[in-house]
């Protein structure tokens, strides 16, 4: 703490506050010497007043000029031949300032003296406050007007005043300096505390950014080594699940299922700190609202009835097909509400309402309800709701288990929307989560159609780069449910063996490229059924000496890897020629944030592919790279 408050100290430069301070205030400088020299010139003369006018404004311009502020290094300021300088013209300034009070008295008398008596008291009040920052500033400037304050007995005595009147006059001008240097002095001191204040809590801010920083770093380096054994169990258990007895499958879909809650959780925690960082943000893009809440009803619809629930669905016939937004975090929002109301309904059922309509803008304002008949919720616990890792009560976390990071992910996310999520509950009686947006109208061809291959009840984890601009790159999507077994595409079957197979009638030439075998195991695992000649590289040097002899039909490429990481392998590939050049490199990577993703597709891939990985997820994109590949030859050959 000390050497932080030592840091603060060094940073508040009290010179350099004070001429800025001083800089800021020319005009009103100026004006104040104009609106003297109007008064005053019917006393002292015109030629007078304006010679002292133009010779004022000659020394501010000098002063704003020459005197630099960007010349102070600490507490003092300038030093040397700079800093007498530097003093010199504030001291001149100063003193211009107010010689004009002499002619009053030889020219006005008594009372050209009281004129210059308030004329100087203002003056020192002015220098006072631009100089609260630097005792050097407030000492130089007001030196000239202090003199001249002092000076004003021996004026009344010249004048013919009696003693008393001179010495009465002498102690009210002592009292006034003695109220001013008392008052330069609580300024300096409270100028310095705030400046110090201030740059103690900019030190904090950055200490702070920088922990939140570090936290994020480490969470998302611990997110990206553990989703290599989820891989692996994830891949192991549903690429064995046909090959074992009734009994055994159920066991490998709780492994199964053991695996897709690892993986939520690892998701929560990294939406969480991207959140509290300010690195989340929004794709957005056209989507089909109607498609969204279909899929996701569908998705839910086998585990509310497992768990003897009903599911109802409220869609209005009017709904817009085409709106603006992010589908993905908006479908996160809704597999989490569903989630909840599934964990804490036992009876009765679920019910899933959309209702939409155009406000004064011609936007859509949407609202989305998930309404339950479970226990529902005390006041208490609603003020409790939304707070991260609070699951408003020990019981709960006992018997439902969870972070407690979910509902304040969705009250974030849909603040990010411009939205507003809020809920309403009794006990006993049921919870009602609303989330109302606002959604801008989009054209109905710009919703992107999910290929058949990715047929999936919610938003694919991979998807190839070539039909995305830049700024339209997908955000993959975050699990924060644990999804049932029955929810996942299966390990592929013979038929679409065959339908690769129809792309190429030859073997499939792969490279498989990370540093962990694992990951490698995975992907061959999942290949194993089909007629592919597979071939692997432990890291990016490798690879490319393999891909500089042999000619490859896709390259699965891990993104994080040590010395020569994926992006890099892949730009000094496309870069360097030879027989893959050209060949569709897949990014496989656990860096699944929009950023992450287009600076893959800038690298050169073709496409990206979450993990963990699952059968369903990479037999896709696989299916879908090729098939975009043959396309791509096709219409070459075509326009040759």
């Amino acid at each position: 703490m000390a050497e932080v408050v030592q840091t603060a100290q060094a940073h508040a430069t009290g010179w350099a506050t004070a001429m800025a301070a001083r800089h800021r205030t020319v005009t009103h400088r100026i004006a104040a010497a104009v609106a003297s020299a109007v008064v005053m010139a019917p006393i002292i003369g015109v030629t007078t007043i304006l010679a002292w006018v133009c010779c004022y404004m000659f020394i501010i311009g000098l002063e704003r000029t020459v005197v630099r502020i960007s010349s102070a290094t600490d507490e003092y300021g300038p030093r040397g031949l700079q800093g007498f300088l530097y003093n010199a013209i504030l001291f001149t300034s100063a003193l211009t300032f107010a010689w004009v009070v002499l002619p009053l008295w030889f020219v006005a008398g008594i009372y050209g003296g009281l004129c210059a008596c308030i004329y100087l008291g203002a003056g020192m009040v002015q220098s006072i406050i631009n100089g609260a920052g630097s005792l050097r500033i407030t000492i130089i400037t007001t030196i000239p007007t202090a003199v001249a304050i002092l000076a004003t007995p021996f004026m009344l005595q010249q004048m013919g005043a009696t003693t008393n009147e001179i010495v009465a006059v002498t102690m009210a001008c002592l009292v006034f300096l003695g109220i001013c240097l008392g008052a330069a002095q609580r300024l300096y001191r409270s100028d310095r505390d705030q400046r110090t204040a201030y740059a103690l809590a900019e030190c904090k801010r950055a200490e702070a950014e920088a922990a939140v920083a570090a936290r994020t770093a480490f969470l998302s380096t611990i997110a990206h080594d553990l989703r290599t054994p989820i891989t692996a169990i994830l891949t192991g258990a549903e690429t064995l699940q046909n090959k074992t007895s009734p009994q055994a499958r159920e066991e490998l879909a709780m492994i199964g299922d053991a695996g897709r809650m690892m993986n939520s959780l690892l998701n929560d925690l990294l939406d969480q700190a991207r959140i509290d960082a300010g690195r989340l943000t929004l794709n957005e893009q056209a989507f089909d609202l109607r498609r969204m809440i279909n899929q996701t009803a569908r998705l839910w619809q086998d585990p509310i009835r497992a768990k003897g629930l009903k599911l109802h669905l409220e869609i209005p016939q009017d709904l817009p097909v085409a709106l603006l937004g992010d589908e993905v975090r908006l479908r996160q929002v809704l597999n989490n509400l569903m989630s909840n109301a599934l964990k804490f309904t036992s009876r009765g059922a679920i019910t899933l309402r959309c209702r939409c309509w155009l406000d004064d803008d011609d936007n859509h304002a949407l609202t989305l309800e998930v309404e339950d008949t479970g226990h529902g919720m005390l006041d208490s616990q609603l003020a409790r709701l939304f707070t991260p890792f609070d699951q408003t009560s020990n019981d709960i976390a006992a018997q439902y288990g969870g972070s407690g990071l979910g509902l304040s992910i969705c009250r974030d996310l849909v603040r990010l929307m411009d939205g507003r999520l809020t809920t309403r509950s009794q006990p006993d009686k049921g919870s009602i989560f609303t989330v109302a947006l606002t959604l801008v109208p989009a054209e109905t061809s710009a919703v992107r159609a999910v290929p058949a291959a990715l047929n999936l009840p919610y938003i694919p984890v991979a998807m190839p780069f070539a039909d995305l601009a830049p700024d339209d790159l997908p955000v993959t999507p975050v699990r924060t449910v644990a999804e049932p077994a029955a929810a996942f595409i299966p390990a592929p079957v013979s038929g679409e063996a065959e339908e690769l197979e129809d792309i190429d009638e030859a073997p499939l030439r792969i490279l498989i490229v990370d540093d962990h075998e694992i990951n490698r195991r995975a992907i061959q695992l999942i290949l194993q059924g089909f007629d592919c000649d597979i071939s692997m590289a432990v890291d990016g040097r490798s690879a490319l000496e393999i891909a500089a002899h042999s000619a490859f039909d896709v390259i699965f490429m891990d993104v994080r890897m040590p010395e020569l990481d994926g992006r890099e392998t892949t730009r000094r590939l496309r870069k360097n020629g030879g027989p893959n050049a050209s060949t569709p490199v897949i990014a496989v990577t656990a860096d699944n944030a929009p950023e992450d993703q287009l600076a893959c597709a800038a690298a050169g891939m073709t496409a990206y592919l979450a993990k963990p990985l699952t059968p369903a997820s990479l037999i896709a994109v696989l299916q879908t790279t090729l098939e975009q590949q043959a396309a791509t030859q096709a219409a070459s050959q075509n326009a040759a």
